[in-house]
């Protein structure tokens, strides 16, 4: 298997067993350069689909005619999509488009096939959440720290693309705790989605950061509560919010149909993202 050693170091983590759920395998794999997104709508080939995400429903109904494999990690597909074992991997815009800056192997192609939907997941025995968190939304995208943290997490400068690299891991800005906090809620979250949320190199496993937990922090103050954080796979995380187990999710978290038919809860959007098609940089059709 090949590494990934041009992505960020805290992607690279260890694959899970179970990553690759299934995946139609009945044709030899095509070797045609992309231009665009829509050029996937064939059964040459292969697209990698979070399950369970808005980005694969909306890639089974947009991109019928590929044949889909279905990954519970990103980095799984990521590295079936660096070993070629599938042809492109349908997920969100600020995912991807972090990885292929980071990275001379991967490329985007041009187009998109959907709104991602990302979004705060909230027990249905808590429904009183909802209006809180999207009145803490509503603040942090309109008093412009929404946009300091695309910034600080997300988007990368001009050198550092160039250099497809970040040199460090970005500061968690100082955010104090509620000082008299009046409600403890159980919030779930998922290690493996850099730059959302990753663990630190050489810190404890349960040394967090990246985007979604600046967001948790300030939330947290939103709601004067007290965080008691669980870093769990995404089935467990859906089965845990419908029974009340957590309080919310921050992982992420598509808005998708589906799950809201389980009864959970979904906020506004916290990240502006798009569904779009990470290839490998070699399968790409220059420009004449």
């Amino acid at each position: 298997m090949k590494k990934l050693t041009s992505l960020p170091s805290l992607l690279c983590c260890i694959l899970l067993a179970c990553s690759l759920v299934s995946c139609d395998d009945r044709n030899d794999k095509g070797k045609a350069g992309f231009s665009h997104i829509e050029q996937l709508n064939s059964p040459n080939y292969r697209m990698g689909l979070p399950l369970g995400a808005k980005s694969m429903h909306v890639a089974e109904e947009q991109l019928p005619n590929a044949r889909p494999c279905y990954f519970n990690s990103p980095y799984a597909a990521l590295t079936a999509l660096l070993d070629e074992e599938i042809d492109a991997y349908i997920f969100d815009s600020h995912v991807l488009d972090y990885v292929a800056a980071n990275s001379r192997d991967f490329a985007i192609l041009p187009g998109t096939i959907g709104i991602a939907d990302i979004a705060v997941g909230i027990t249905p025995k808590k429904p009183e959440l909802v209006h809180e968190v999207n009145l803490f939304i509503d603040g942090y995208k309109l008093n412009g720290t929404y946009n300091q943290m695309y910034d600080r997490w997300v988007k990368l400068s001009e050198e550092e693309r160039a250099a497809f690299s970040r040199p460090d891991v970005p500061e968690m800005p100082k955010i104090d705790a509620p000082a008299a906090p009046t409600r403890t809620l159980v919030v779930g979250t998922c290690s493996q989605m850099e730059p959302m949320c990753f663990r630190k190199p050489g810190g404890e496993p349960t040394d967090l950061t990246g985007f979604d937990m600046e967001l948790l922090q300030r939330l947290a103050r939103h709601l004067n509560a007290t965080i008691v954080l669980r870093d769990l796979d995404y089935m467990s995380m859906m089965d845990m919010l419908v029974k009340g187990e957590l309080d919310m999710v921050i992982a992420g978290l598509s808005r998708t149909e589906a799950r809201r038919k389980r009864g959970i809860l979904f906020s506004k959007n916290y990240i502006d993202s798009h569904i779009v098609a990470l290839v490998r940089s070699n399968r790409v059709e220059k420009k004449k």
